[in-house]
């Protein structure tokens, strides 16, 4: 992945902070006088007080999974006022497949949605579109098999899904067979699937499958249909997270009074001990919670997996950005750098006490 670094310094940290939202990773944007970029090179220069009065008071975000893991950071920052403390009266949440449009169109605030084609719509749209935060930083990579189905070899001649041909599902379930002994081309029957890893679960049971991509909430439903985990692997990636685009022009404060109540809801979130108060929210709130999705949520609401402070390692974000270019899904030569403002998370995470990750020092050099 390209690893331009175009972040140098401020001039101050004040004078950076009313400007540098509309500069950050656009290459049309004129820099502040004495800094190319206006971001922070160092934590110090970074302001994590929230002027309330510029903060939107009513925000519409979109996000494409009716998963309850994919909501509860609103709606437990709402429930507990966090948003309130930033100035946000009220955060509507709408599901749709591709939030992406409606993002770059302008009627929603924020997306939480692939990292990878976000950062590809952003580098062809280039409409401002601008990665903010990883919310799931872990990958799971999970082989489900049905019934009788118990080793490598077992898995010969069978069909076997990862999603849709080229997407990154389809790309971890061939490494995953890879990795364990079985040629993904001539031992197995790879198919392209359309749908969600529910719909991949579904296929298995109902036996139109042998084997499928799947989610970590799935192991107890599976294994009550007789099939198990025959694989599985969990590595880093910064998978999904925030976006946006209009707003950070027309409502800077608001972006990083965002992320600071939801990063506050994750905390609660995350710690397992409020597992109870948070599954029972979700459930008066209409999701649907069976005993295996409850069951999950300890794997589920682990820091290495729903990121605890929204951030990631650069060099993590290197790979997987080159994976998706190999992939074809993010557009050659991108440079990711030009496609993300961390601003409003660095005053997110340094509100809540949280070591700036990634490092500012670290992307200036």
């Amino acid at each position: 992945m390209r690893r331009s670094k175009r972040l140098l310094a401020l001039v101050s940290a004040s004078l950076a902070f009313a400007t540098v939202l509309t500069s950050c990773g656009s290459k049309d944007a004129a820099p502040e006088e004495g800094s190319a970029a206006g971001m922070p090179t160092s934590a110090d220069e970074v302001n994590p007080t929230i002027d309330t009065s510029k903060v939107k008071k009513n925000l519409t975000v979109a996000v494409d999974n009716p998963y309850y893991l994919f909501h509860h950071d609103i709606l437990v920052a709402q429930d507990k006022g966090y948003f309130k403390e930033v100035g946000i009266d009220n955060v509507e949440i709408i599901t749709v497949e591709d939030p992406l449009p409606a993002l770059i169109g302008g009627s929603v605030d924020f997306a939480l949605y692939d990292t990878d084609t976000t950062i590809a719509a952003a580098a062809k749209s280039n409409s401002g579109v601008r990665y903010l935060s990883v919310y799931l930083g872990g990958e799971a990579n999970i082989l489900g098999v049905r019934e009788g189905i118990n080793t490598p070899e077992d898995l010969k001649g069978k069909t076997i899904t990862g999603g849709q041909f080229g997407s990154r599902n389809d790309f971890l379930i061939r490494k995953l067979l890879t990795d364990n002994g079985i040629n993904p081309d001539t031992d197995v029957n790879l198919v392209s699937t359309g749908g969600q890893s529910n719909e991949r679960l579904q296929s298995i049971i109902a036996g139109t499958v042998d084997g499928a991509s799947l989610q970590l909430r799935h192991r107890t439903l599976l294994e009550n249909e007789g099939g198990k985990f025959l694989f599985q692997e969990l590595g880093r990636a910064p998978q999904n997270g925030w976006a946006a685009n209009k707003i950070l022009t027309e409502s800077p404060e608001t972006a990083a009074a965002f992320l600071t109540a939801t990063l506050k809801a994750r905390q609660f979130i995350n710690d397992v001990n409020n597992k109870d108060a948070v599954l029972d929210l979700m459930a008066s709130k209409g999701f649907e919670l069976p005993q295996p999705y409850r069951d999950a949520y300890a794997a589920e609401q682990s820091p290495d997996y729903h990121t605890g402070d929204g951030g990631f390692d650069i060099a993590d974000m290197d790979q997987f950005v080159n994976e998706q270019i190999e992939l074809k899904i993010i557009p050659p030569g991108t440079n990711w750098h030009d496609y993300v403002d961390l601003v409003p998370l660095w005053r997110a995470q340094k509100a809540l006490n949280l070591p700036l990750r990634p490092d500012p020092a670290d992307l200036a050099q």
